[in-house]
């Protein structure tokens, strides 16, 4: 049984990079919105509003000061603090100044990462998001992995150019009970009835793209799932207006390649 949670979202959510993500925690209960940490701080002073999520929509680096964070985190200390990031944060661990005790996500990353957690949160589970603040990214990897694998079966197909790339991701999806047949994206279309197809790419474009396309109308009604290397949010709509059912980022947890094949099968 789930609980609605109470959510806040800080920032410009009318980015096309955020509105998706601003939508999708609808879902899970009563979000309220601030376009400023102030703002923020403002809705949470003196009243007894304690959400359990606090969601910080970053359009670039340093947009939101260590300092000011810390100051919401004092204001709501048992929140879940989680950076929601644009394209340019992309580069912001190596050369800026993210501020410490967060979690952060890439707006590519949300769809699955947030479901899957926000989830566990509303039915009272563990989530790796509960994990304490000072907690590392690849803890939360390795609290994720003893998660339950949903067995499946079928034969999916994994189009990539690379072998070490397809073979890991065959091996990915023998894990959950499927059978898989590899294919170069430029090959005779011969797969047999397959469930999922899985387009290993880097940006859609070009020739990439005409193979995506190629490949999502050769497999339909199966859907194809598209793995981009960091994709902009244009690269994502090139792909789905292709015949993607899905975009995935590289580099990515099995746990959201897992979560996206669930979805796209229902």
């Amino acid at each position: 049984m789930t609980q609605p949670l109470a959510i806040l979202i800080v920032g410009d959510t009318d980015r096309a990079e955020f509105r998706d993500a601003r939508r999708e925690l609808d879902r899970w209960g009563s979000v309220t919105a601030a376009g400023s940490i102030a703002e923020a701080a403002a809705a949470l002073e003196g009243s007894s509003y304690a959400p359990a999520v606090i969601v910080i929509a970053q359009a670039y680096p340093g947009e939101f000061p260590s300092e000011a964070v810390e100051q919401l985190r004092r204001r709501a200390p048992l929140a879940r603090f989680v950076a929601l990031l644009s394209p340019w944060c992309e580069g912001e661990t190596r050369s800026g100044r993210p501020w410490p005790g967060g979690i952060r996500v890439y707006w590519h990353q949300w769809p699955a990462r947030a479901a899957r957690e926000l989830a566990r949160i509303a039915s009272g589970l563990f989530s790796s998001w509960s994990l304490p603040a000072t907690a590392s990214e690849e803890e939360r990897c390795l609290a994720l992995s003893g998660e339950a694998i949903n067995i499946r079966d079928g034969l999916v197909a994994v189009i990539s150019p690379h072998p070490a790339m397809q073979e890991w991701i065959a091996a990915a999806c023998r894990r959950q009970g499927f059978a898989t047949v590899p294919v170069r994206p430029q090959s005779e279309i011969s797969v047999g009835e397959v469930v999922v197809a899985i387009f290993d790419g880097s940006e859609a474009q070009g020739v990439e793209l005409a193979e995506l396309r190629r490949w999502a109308a050769a497999v339909a009604p199966a859907p194809l799932i598209a793995l981009l290397d960091f994709p902009r949010v244009e690269d994502r709509d090139r792909a789905l207006a292709a015949g993607a059912a899905a975009v995935l980022s590289k580099p990515f947890v099995l746990e959201d390649l897992y979560w996206q094949i669930e979805r796209s099968l229902i």
